[in-house]
């Protein structure tokens, strides 16, 4: 095959020093033709060789000369960088190069001198040396802000490129190449993609990624060799309510990603920065488990906590960090139809977690709905329009509603309300007297009534009652049902609350239910549930708007996000709807930890992030499942490449420009060099 025609020159100026080839030739003519006179007494032994030496010195002149002209030659050619072109390098115009580097936290692990990321950095560098100045680069990160839609220098991508650290930011690997694909699109250039990562198995799916063969990709694979971790995954309470000086049990998740077993390894409880539990857990190879923590909680008002182990060499996932509410007050409001309610008085009254007040329906103040937790409406004569509307907004925020119906009431006149909320549907008033046939002991409510599950319990007797269904639309848990099989008292959730229908009145006319046993732990439950439950934690990475419980200063004055340790702070978007306050933290100016909300100097609330535990399993591709799994998404133009070495082979590195050939001209020019020393070694 002949390839100089096929050949190219990356600096074709160079060959221009051909012309200097005439040097030699002009040393050799003049260096062989000078004379030296020999006197000899004799010469006639001598003509008979004079004709054979000077036809041998001739050729080995020729062939010195032809040595060092190709020596010079092949020495000349090597610098002007000689390559067979690819397909690729042989099209005209600049290139839209495009590299991600992967620079999530599994690529912290250490490679062979450095950790993989730096290495990833070191790697892109190399690759970006081999384009022409001309050609543009694209740098992209898990963060993919909007700095990286930007098409650089190679100085400018240089620069970028030595800005890049660890981010919890996790990018699965068909979003990224998606954006790739339609950046370089954007940019209308011939385009070339590059892939390092370490590849692990939860974060490179390719299913949302269509075929395509006009890109070539390259994949580019780190490996640490890291195969053992072990995390804390989640967390959360047994009950959803937290009460000051009761005892708390929280409950957590820890897989084990490695094939040791693990023996007592201590689970620290932290509470506002002090001890409070201890755990030792032992863990199988590729195991998960649970277990709990008990703790109790002294004080009233906002708490944060932590709860680590100490795991190594992968650490982000070692602690998880949370925050609860224990509340000052549990604020009830009771809307009376005729009279008050002595038994709701007496529960609530007697109860300084509680603070009650009471309103008849005539007298009731719309605007003080806002501040409440639990409306109970007790035998209301009429539901007018307003309140309807009104109870449509509180439920939908978050409220919880009691509805305790009137007897002098009718159907149509509660279905007004509970259709609005898409409750129970109510229907004519029974005065068939039956008891409470089923309860659900199995309900949050009644978790901790019964040491065990009851059978042939004594229920309360119903003597008049109105019965109702539930709707296709709601969401219903029944808590108690009669032996007729209507219902007697359901939950439904309905907004961001829920909604409680009773189908008798709490008076002797509707039967003995307020009088009996089950009354108290009902409506006491009821009241402890209705403090909305604010989430532990957040996520790192999602975004999240976040209501607060509590209730803001002003919609005017900003609300500030700041560490525990108040070196860190960031004022975060915020609005405030109807009394609530909704923050929008940017969770990629954050880090896992707990933070305070603050306006002014007033506490609205805690929060807590985590970062993602995606990546907690170090199990990654190899380069057979990375080369299946592109090969099965048809990006059919793909080299796959082993980046944990210092350097990259020169295939890769030059795989764009075509097959490079300057250090073979660079051999050549070594042999004909050694050619030329030994001609004229012998030659003497």
């Amino acid at each position: 095959m002949y390839i100089w025609p096929l050949m190219k020159f990356a600096n074709p100026q160079f060959l221009w020093a051909l012309f200097s080839l005439a040097i030699p030739i002009l040393i050799h003519l003049f260096h062989f033709r000078r004379f030296k006179t020999v006197f000899f007494t004799n010469v006639r032994f001598l003509r008979e060789l004079k004709k054979e030496t000077q036809s041998r010195s001739r050729l080995r002149h020729l062939l010195i000369l032809l040595a060092r002209c190709l020596a010079l030659s092949a020495l000349i050619i090597a610098f002007a960088q000689p390559f067979i072109p690819s397909n690729i390098s042989e099209e005209s115009g600049e290139r839209a190069v495009s590299f991600y580097i992967d620079n999530s936290f599994s690529m912290e692990a250490q490679g062979e001198s450095s950790s993989l990321l730096e290495l990833a950095k070191k790697h892109a560098l190399s690759i970006a040396q081999t384009y022409k100045p001309t050609d543009r680069f694209q740098l992209l990160t898990n963060e993919l802000d909007g700095r990286q839609t930007q098409w650089l220098s190679f100085a400018q991508f240089s620069e970028r490129l030595s800005e890049v650290n660890t981010n919890h930011s996790i990018r699965n690997l068909d979003y990224i190449l998606n954006r790739q694909k339609q950046n370089i699109k954007a940019e209308q250039k011939k385009g070339v993609v590059y892939v390092l990562s370490d590849f692990q198995k939860n974060t490179s799916s390719l299913k949302d990624i269509k075929p395509d063969t006009s890109l070539n990709y390259n994949f580019i694979r780190l490996s640490s060799g890291i195969n053992d971790n072990i995390s804390i995954d989640s967390l959360w309470f047994e009950s959803p309510y937290r009460e000051q000086d009761q005892p708390d049990r929280l409950v957590f998740s820890v897989s084990n990603y490695s094939r040791k077993r693990f023996e007592n390894l201590p689970v620290n409880l932290r509470i506002d920065g002090t001890e409070r539990g201890l755990e030792s857990i032992s863990a199988g190879p590729d195991s998960s488990l649970k277990a709990t923590i008990s703790f109790s909680t002294q004080n009233k008002g906002f708490h944060y906590g932590e709860l680590k182990l100490t795991d190594f060499p992968v650490t982000f996932d070692d602690a998880l960090y949370f925050s609860y509410n224990v509340p000052e007050k549990i604020r009830i409001m009771l809307v009376n139809g005729s009279s008050e309610n002595v038994y709701l008085n007496q529960l609530y009254q007697n109860k300084p977690l509680f603070e009650l007040e009471n309103y008849s329906e005539t007298g009731l103040d719309y605007s003080a709905m806002n501040n409440q937790n639990l409306i109970i409406l007790n035998e209301p004569e009429k539901l007018s329009s307003g309140l309807i509307l009104e109870l449509k907004k509180f439920v939908n925020n978050g409220g919880c509603l009691v509805l305790l119906p009137s007897l002098n009431s009718n159907a149509e006149e509660l279905n007004r309300l509970t259709s609005a909320l898409e409750a129970g549907l109510y229907k004519e008033k029974s005065t068939l007297q039956q008891k409470v046939f089923k309860l659900n002991q199995s309900n949050s409510i009644y978790d901790d009534v019964f040491e065990r599950k009851q059978e042939n319990l004594d229920l309360p007797e119903i003597k008049s009652y109105f019965p109702f269904n539930s709707t296709s639309k709601s969401s219903e848990d029944v808590l108690m049902s009669l032996q007729s099989g209507d219902l007697f008292m359901s939950s439904y959730n309905s907004g961001k609350g829920k909604v409680y229908c009773v189908a008798a009145p709490l008076s002797d006319l509707g039967g003995n239910f307020q009088k009996h046993a089950i009354f108290i732990p009902t409506f006491y439950k009821i009241a402890l549930y209705s403090v909305p439950s604010n989430k532990l934690y957040y996520e790192l990475g999602e975004d999240n708007a976040i209501e607060l419980a509590a209730l803001p200063q002003s919609g005017d004055i900003p609300v500030k996000i700041i560490s525990i340790d108040e070196q860190f702070e960031v004022i975060p978007e915020h609005r405030v709807i109807e009394g609530k306050m909704t923050i929008y933290p940017k969770s990629s100016m954050l880090k896992a930890g707990n933070y305070k909300i603050l306006q002014n100097d007033s506490m609205l609330g805690m929060i807590s992030f985590n970062y993602n535990r995606k990546e907690s399993n170090p199990e990654v591709l190899t380069e057979s499942e990375l080369q299946s799994i592109v090969d099965a998404a048809g990006l059919s133009k793909s080299n796959f490449t082993d980046g944990s070495q210092n350097e990259l082979p020169n295939e890769l590195l030059f795989a764009d420009q075509g097959k490079q050939l300057w250090k073979l001209f660079i051999i050549l020019a070594l042999i004909f060099l050694a050619i030329e020393t030994i001609l004229i070694r012998f030659s003497r």
